[in-house]
């Protein structure tokens, strides 16, 4: 069975491991802080992450913002 996580990033075309892998971010922990409503710099500045890397992957996933909540990547049964 496929969860609401899978679907999420099946739905923005991305791989958590190819994020990782490319960017070097740990994607779960980004959509948090976008959920958030952090902004790039913030997350930047709290996580360590280098800006122009945030900036690129917010753009991958076609400029996500915090609209995601906090619940895109839990698993609910329906």
């Amino acid at each position: 069975m496929e969860n609401v996580r899978d679907g999420f990033f099946k739905k923005l075309g991305v791989s958590q491991d190819e994020i990782k892998k490319e960017y070097g971010i740990d994607l779960y922990l980004f959509l948090d802080a976008v959920a958030l409503g952090l902004k790039d710099e913030e997350i930047s500045d709290i996580i360590g992450y280098d800006l122009e890397r945030i900036k690129k992957v917010r753009q991958v996933l076609g400029n996500v913002g915090s609209d995601i909540g906090l619940t895109y990547k839990k698993d609910f049964i329906t």
